[in-house]
């Protein structure tokens, strides 16, 4: 579906609308959602069995809708105010009868009464009227709107609909729309009738309506909404999608992921969010994972504002549907099939070899950026003179780790990005599959391993879409989770305990085909066995203590000096952006203050860049309160080699606490990052303080006076 198709974009104008209208801020209350759907509209007598109804199971064999047992209408009743107003207008598409309507309510009685909702329909009857043509919106002046005029369809009023307080304003309501729709089976469009008229910027405008094409989360990200030079448009942020895997289940279906890559500034609502995982079906969002999920979870530190991963479960068997997800369509049921559907999304992104490579790139980019302008001989003399301090840092080189496959040029790893074929012609597995076959453990999953020449986006690209073919009797018996990187396909098998047996051996073939084949490209039969349980070691792995130095048994002093690594990486933030001397600098993040300390950013593998906001108030009033350029800038260096010690001290103590706490990313892992910023703003407020008074208010001296 292509956005700027004149034909769609003048479809969804006048054909799929949602109007806003009322209260513009909380102040005013809340404001009125009108859904205009020109499809197919209801007779006045059919209205019970369809608009009313909540058992009558109409969309059930539907595939593409949402409604299958009639909730949504219902749904929403509980978010229009509290008197759970809302008006339906329908007229059938054939016009042959005449438009039927009705006022839904809350039915008045006592608060702690069960919340009842009731419809008009005097003497028993849908009223009803005749008229040839419906215009369903009017301006702020009263006049009646001529862009949407409705011979048959539908309109549905929401009264005092609170989409939340935070999202009000047009912008808000688009913004919550993009979290909920990863992309829309047509284009419709948003008109907020709520906008002071503009006689100089003309059209829709001069009316007071500001109007928007909307066309879901993926088209956003990946593609400029600007239709004029309005600041206020939205530009694409998404650089590219590419295929993170996916899985077919017998007991689960199918399910396929995606991500979409941002550029680093990201959009503002994904700044306001922290959700970053959106799993969806048939394009609405049913739950959604935070950016602490990404990190934490999946090991992706450095992609938790860099991807937005989209999880299509379209394609769950009906049964499962209703077991995984809960009817409030923002979490995850607690059940076999749940817990089962999250641990299979939580494995197949963690193993996703594009996402282990994007995560590379992304972390060496962050750290040259950070290291350019960069001195550490400071902080190295500090190490110098206390050797404690060696104990914080980390066995990282703050250089740049180059991955094992070479280079840094390219947009993944290697010297340059893999550039593969639209369809594949061949498949070659990799290993000894085909001399020796492969075992499998019936308590665990194997990969098997394939070379091919397709490009990456083969099973997640929008047309002409590749398939991965496989023996049917290995779909029934084995969980099956694919992957496509760089030119290698890997298949992972994970036996159902619960229908094989140890000694089972089945023949396989692998195969790759899209519609534009006329054959599919297979690997030769090769043998898969099931064998008896693998015995997984939990014990620890034993650590040698070296001493520092290369001579691990010489006692202390009497080796080499040891180099110095993991020294960290430091980024100055200013309120303007402005260049530091001897630093790398940025601009303050937004909603950031002056009496923030900084934060630090976890790249992954031990890597993390340590942000301290060089506009901190306390730091500016100690620098104001010195004479001359070298007395500020000592105060200016005391307050950045204390803020990374601070700093390094609470990721020491993070640290020790993942390590004893098998459950503590579980606990608190999606709030890491605010503890953080936490930390570091209670530093910034005393080191200074510490290290500029402390010397002069007590010695050696002193203390000993104290003792006599």
């Amino acid at each position: 579906m292509e956005p700027r198709d004149p034909w769609l974009k003048d479809f969804s104008q006048k054909n799929l609308v949602i109007g806003i209208t009322g209260a513009k801020n909380k102040a005013q209350g809340l404001p009125c959602y009108t859904f205009v759907d020109n499809g197919e509209g209801q007779s006045s007598e059919d209205f019970e069995e369809t608009f009313l109804s909540l058992s009558a199971g109409t969309k059930k064999k539907i595939p593409f809708v949402q409604g299958k047992f009639n909730m949504g209408s219902s749904g929403v009743l509980r978010y229009c105010g509290k008197e759970w107003y809302k008006l339906i207008l329908s007229r059938r598409y054939d016009g042959e009868k005449p438009w039927g309507w009705t006022l839904v309510r809350r039915r008045p009685g006592n608060e702690d009464d069960l919340p009842v909702a009731e419809y008009f329909i005097p003497n028993g009857v849908i009223p009803s009227f005749e008229e040839d043509y419906m215009y369903p919106f009017q301006t702020l002046k009263g006049k009646r709107y001529d862009g949407i005029m409705m011979h048959t369809g539908t309109v549905i009023k929401l009264y005092d609909y609170n989409v939340g307080t935070a999202h009000l304003s047009f912008r808000g309501a688009r913004e919550t729309m993009i979290e909920n729709l990863v992309e829309t089976i047509l284009p419709f469009r948003l008109l907020d009738f709520r906008q002071k008229p503009d006689a100089k910027r003309g059209g829709e405008r001069a009316e007071g309506i500001d109007p928007r094409p909307f066309y879901g989360m993926e088209f956003l990200l990946l593609r400029s909404h600007k239709e004029s030079d309005d600041a206020d448009e939205d530009e694409a942020v998404g650089e590219k999608d590419i295929f993170v895997g996916s899985v077919e289940d017998k007991d689960l279906g199918k399910i396929h992921i995606k991500a979409i890559v941002l550029k680093r500034e990201i959009p503002g609502w994904l700044k306001y969010s922290s959700n970053r995982v959106f799993h969806s079906v048939n394009g609405q969002v049913q739950f959604k994972q935070t950016r602490g999920y990404l990190s934490q979870s999946c090991g992706f530190p450095a992609l938790k504002d860099r991807v937005v991963i989209i999880v299509d479960a379209s394609s769950l068997t009906f049964k499962a549907h209703n077991e995984v997800w809960k009817g409030d369509r923002e979490h995850i049921s607690n059940t076999l099939g749940g817990e089962k559907y999250k641990n299979l999304v939580t494995q197949i992104i963690k193993e996703s070899a594009a996402l282990k490579d994007l995560q590379n790139k992304v972390a060496q980019q962050e750290l040259k950026r950070s290291t350019e302008a960069e001195s550490n001989q400071l902080f190295q003399k500090l190490v110098d003179a206390d050797r404690n301090l060696a104990d914080l840092l980390s066995n990282r080189n703050p250089k740049i780790r180059l991955p094992s496959s070479g280079g840094d040029g390219g947009d993944e790893s290697g010297s340059g990005e893999f550039d593969g074929k639209f369809s594949p012609t061949f498949l070659r597995l990799e290993g000894y599959a085909l001399e020796k076959g492969i075992d499998i453990p019936i308590n665990q999953k194997r990969p098997i391993s394939a070379r091919t020449d397709v490009e990456n986006a083969y099973f997640s690209r929008a047309d002409n879409r590749g398939r991965l073919l496989i023996n049917d009797n290995i779909k029934e018996c084995f969980g099956v989770r694919t992957q496509l990187h760089s030119g290698r396909l890997t298949v992972y098998l994970e036996p159902n305990a619960d229908i094989l047996e140890v000694g089972q051996s089945f023949t396989v073939k692998i195969g790759l085909q899209d519609d534009s084949m006329p054959l599919a490209v297979e690997t030769e039969n090769f043998v898969v066995r099931i064998v008896e349980r693998a015995v997984i070691d939990k014990g620890k792995s034993k650590k040698t203590n070296n001493r520092s130095g290369d001579g691990g048994e010489n006692e202390s002093g009497q080796g080499k000096d040891a180099p110095t690594l993991g020294l960290p990486v430091c980024v100055l933030l200013t309120h303007d952006g402005r260049e530091i001397a001897r630093h790398t600098s940025e601009k303050w993040p937004e909603g950031f203050k002056e009496s923030d300390g900084g934060y630090v950013d976890d790249l992954g593998d031990g890597n993390r860049v340590y942000y301290i906001n060089y506009d901190n108030s306390y730091h500016l009033k100690y620098r104001d309160q010195q004479r001359g350029k070298v007395a500020k800038d000592v105060v200016t260096e005391k307050y950045i080699l204390g803020m990374r010690i601070l700093m390094l001290g609470f990721e020491q103590s993070l640290r020790a606490l993942e390590q004893s706490d098998r459950h503590a990313n579980e606990n608190f892992g999606e709030f890491v990052d605010d503890f953080r910023k936490i930390a570091a703003k209670g530093a910034a407020s005393t080191v200074l303080a510490l290290s500029e008074n402390l010397p002069k208010i007590i010695d050696a001296a002193s203390v000993q006076q104290e003792d006599e």
